[in-house]
């Protein structure tokens, strides 16, 4: 609790301050931000950037009975709200009102799809999209706990045909900033396509969005050229730990179509690096998706061997290739799963052979089912599972 302010002198009377800091920190966020409004000692307090952390800290640390959010891909909030929240204990029960976007924002016409770029203490970064024809996307920012959410100001790279567009999102620990991070190329013109060529022309310039600056900067590094594919659906953020400063990991086709690579952006310096994948999961299967997670703070993949086998895979050393372990077998399933993610208490979520979303506890080795039936993947009916964390984490841009 050291540097952070003392609370208001009338509560310090009754008990001393790093007591009341304490207290605090075990609160939900959103009453803790209406605090602030009681008096400035208290929006001192509770503003203060180390008093945040420790109550992020809280949070994270804290979390037996996990709270996900599930939001739907097709983000109408005119009709019906589209995040449902379910806890991991019992996933199976559904709450549709407790998360949901302020009443102030306003959804943009024809706007009605959303994909997550990532999410990252207690932040959750989207993406919306018409779903019809090429329209640039328009990115948010939202803290959920907080009720606030802020529109990224358009980007610059974009061009016409531009129809193979990325992003990531994630935490730079050294600037202490969160950022987003496009990358995009463009269809090559028909005419200038020869046998073997790849439709798509190289990668343009990568750019860069400050969230405490409120801009976006175009960098000097590219995303590697070798890339003919990426899976949006399969990267994954870390801040700190394994991670170091802060990196967003994509799951991606190198060179040859079926072999697959990750790539590592490292928001501090802003460089591109490779990393390889285990031998038995790292080849694109058709129908055998393969994708990236976090257990115990280790990058992680799960997916098909090349004998049909589920596996998760941890890479014990970061970017070291030889020290990826083997740490889970699926040997009790059919081979109908399609992995989806991770749990912040490593658990795993996937869709099972009868298209039910369901969330397995590998040390109690006990499947429960969140009793939502997925239509299939390569439909719009998508959902997207996120990890709901209570944070006052918020900045503000410069501007």
């Amino acid at each position: 609790m050291e540097n952070i302010p003392q609370p208001p002198s009338s509560v310090e009377n009754d008990l001393p301050g790093e007591v009341v800091s304490d207290i605090l920190i075990r609160l939900p966020a959103k009453p803790l931000s209406q605090f602030r409004t009681v008096s400035k000692s208290f929006n001192t307090l509770i503003s203060h950037p180390s008093f945040i952390k420790s109550h992020l800290h809280h949070s994270t640390s804290t979390h037996d009975d996990e709270t996900l959010m599930l939001i739907h891909s097709l983000f109408c909030f005119n009709s019906t709200n589209p995040v449902t929240t379910h806890h991991s204990q019992s996933p199976h029960i559904s709450n549709s009102g407790s998360i949901r976007l302020p009443r102030s924002f306003n959804l943009p016409p024809r706007y009605n799809r959303a994909s997550v770029i990532g999410s990252v203490n207690g932040l959750v970064c989207f993406l919306l999209t018409t779903g019809v024809g090429f329209v640039t996307p328009v990115i948010h920012i939202w803290n959920p706990s907080l009720s606030a959410v802020m529109t990224v100001a358009p980007y610059a790279v974009v061009g016409d045909g531009v129809l193979d567009l990325h992003y990531g999102f994630g935490f730079d620990l050294v600037n202490d900033d969160y950022k987003v991070v496009n990358f995009a190329r463009m269809f090559r013109p028909p005419g200038f396509l020869t046998a073997g060529d790849c439709v798509f022309q190289d990668w343009m310039k990568v750019e860069v969005y400050s969230m405490k600056k409120g801009s976006w900067g175009v960098i000097s590094d590219r995303f590697p050229s070798s890339v003919t594919c990426v899976f949006d659906d399969a990267k994954v953020s870390i801040t700190g730990s394994d991670g170091r400063d802060g990196r967003v990991h994509w799951l991606c086709c190198g060179g040859i179509r079926t072999k697959q690579i990750i790539v590592a952006f490292d928001l501090g310096v802003e460089k591109f690096s490779q990393l390889s994948l285990p031998d038995s999961v790292g080849k694109w299967r058709n129908g055998r998706a393969n994708v990236l997670g976090l257990l115990g703070g280790k990058i992680c993949v799960m997916g098909y061997d090349e004998n049909g086998d589920f596996e998760v895979w941890v890479m014990s050393e970061y970017g070291v290739s030889e020290s990826w372990v083997k740490d889970y077998a699926f040997s009790q399933f059919g081979g109908g799963i399609f992995p989806i993610g991770f749990t912040l208490n490593n658990e795993f979520v996937f869709q099972d052979d009868n298209k039910c979303l369901v969330l397995y506890d590998q040390k109690a080795a006990k499947v429960k089912s969140f009793n939502v039936t997925v239509s299939g993947w390569e439909s719009t009916e998508r959902f997207m599972i996120v990890p709901y964390v209570d944070s006052l984490v918020w900045i503000a841009p410069a501007n």
